[in-house]
């Protein structure tokens, strides 16, 4: 190389972290082993904890047709079981823009279990197998798989046992918070723990009451963590003879540190039932598909007060979620821009509150040949959990590598 030959400078750490910091959470995880300078940025704590602030994305499944394509060189079409793929779908809402979290057999290989979705928390996916009581926590960014513990024999006897799937940040585990209507106990299931463990108060587990029952329809609605508790959505709250309590919609909330239930009130939402929460911008939000051609935003304007206010209401081209499964399939996600995606199979609509106005929609998502779907789950990819102790990169027997 002759002497006078301009050499390129280096950029400095600063330029490159503010490069990487808009790459995909995948592409982004997969960048530290280009050098040994982008590996030293990319497991920086402080690069780290910006790059968990990934914009949420809907989950969308898609059943497909594995009979075209065994998973195994060994197996057959016709011993293939059919396939799931979750899909993230962010608020652009362009399919370019789509990508593939994971794919995975509805009945893994040599299990008579099927396999499905429960939850999303912090850029983790909770799977579990119905038949065997298997919990399944993978984070897709990293490829990593952890195992919760098993219930024992006389917990199984209840249908739909889980009622919150969340990351406890004292402890650097995540929890799923389970309800034995059987027993009328309350206990948790944590990452690293040999069993569950029933949630006590002063040393006396904590009973299923009236008073501190999430909502029935915790298994088509998913409870949403913020300021250190997890909420349900609303129910009703009727007056009672005697007392000064008013007809309105109350709340279920559990604080993830002490392990204790509290009521708080909620949106004053005529369909309390058709409430789906999500987080945005520090607020809770509560997005009510009731009416039949609009979605009312209310917004938890001052949490300790309990105070919600109604600030807007989208136009929903789709008509009402009633239509479908309830909200089995309902979306609502917002991003640090404003945007709030909200919608179902029927279609989706993204709506900027800084605006106040719609900005783009897209007809219907189904499509009959693949029979994919809206799911209720959001997802926002992280590498906050890359090193966490619980994770392993070997994925459970039949599952896919």
């Amino acid at each position: 190389m002759p002497d006078d030959t301009p050499v390129l400078p280096r950029l400095p750490d600063d330029a490159v972290a503010e490069i990487l910091l808009r790459l995909p959470a995948k592409t982004l995880f997969r960048s530290g082993a280009v050098c040994k300078a982008w590996r030293r940025i990319t497991t920086d704590p402080n690069f780290l904890a910006r790059a968990c602030r990934q914009p949420a994305s809907i989950i969308l499944h898609t059943y497909l047709d594995a009979t075209t394509t065994p998973r195994l060189r060994s197996e057959t079409p016709a011993a293939a079981a059919e396939d799931v793929a979750l899909d993230a779908l962010p608020i652009s809402l362009e399919e370019a823009d789509r990508r593939r979290l994971i794919r995975y057999p509805k009945t893994p290989l040599n299990k008579r279990a099927h396999c499905r979705l429960l939850a999303s928390c912090d850029g983790v996916l909770l799977f579990k197998m119905d038949d065997e009581w298997l919990y399944l926590l993978c984070n897709p960014i990293t490829r990593q798989w952890a195992e919760l513990p098993r219930l024992p024999a006389e917990y199984r006897r209840d249908r739909d046992p889980e009622y919150a799937f969340y990351f406890h940040q004292p402890s650097g585990e995540f929890r799923l918070l389970c309800c034995s209507l059987m027993r009328r106990g309350w206990y948790i299931l944590s990452t690293g723990a040999a069993g569950p463990r029933h949630v006590k108060a002063n040393g006396v587990p904590v009973y299923l009451t009236t008073r501190f029952t999430p909502s029935l329809f915790s298994t088509t609605t998913t409870p949403v963590a913020l300021h250190g508790n997890v909420h349900w959505p609303p129910l009703w709250r009727f007056s009672t003879v005697g007392t000064s309590q008013s007809p309105g919609t109350q709340m279920t909330a559990f604080n993830m540190v002490l392990e204790t239930f509290h009521q708080m009130p909620g949106p004053p939402s005529t369909t309390p039932t058709m409430v789906n929460l999500f987080e945005m911008g520090g607020l809770l939000v509560a997005a009510d598909f009731g009416e039949e051609n609009h979605v009312d935003l209310w917004f938890l304007e001052d949490y300790d007060a309990g105070r919600w206010e109604r600030r807007h209401r989208v136009a929903s081209p789709w008509g009402s979620a009633r239509s479908r499964r309830g909200l089995h399939s309902v979306a609502a996600a917002g991003d640090d821009e404003g945007n709030v995606i909200l919608g179902n199979n029927d279609g989706l609509v993204v709506y900027n509150v800084r605006r106040g106005e719609t900005v783009r929609t897209v007809d219907s998502l189904e499509q009959r040949k693949s029979t994919a779907f809206v799911s209720r789950h959001a997802f926002k990819g992280s590498l906050a959990h890359a090193r966490h102790a619980c994770f392993i990169t070997r994925p459970p027997a039949g599952f896919p590598r």
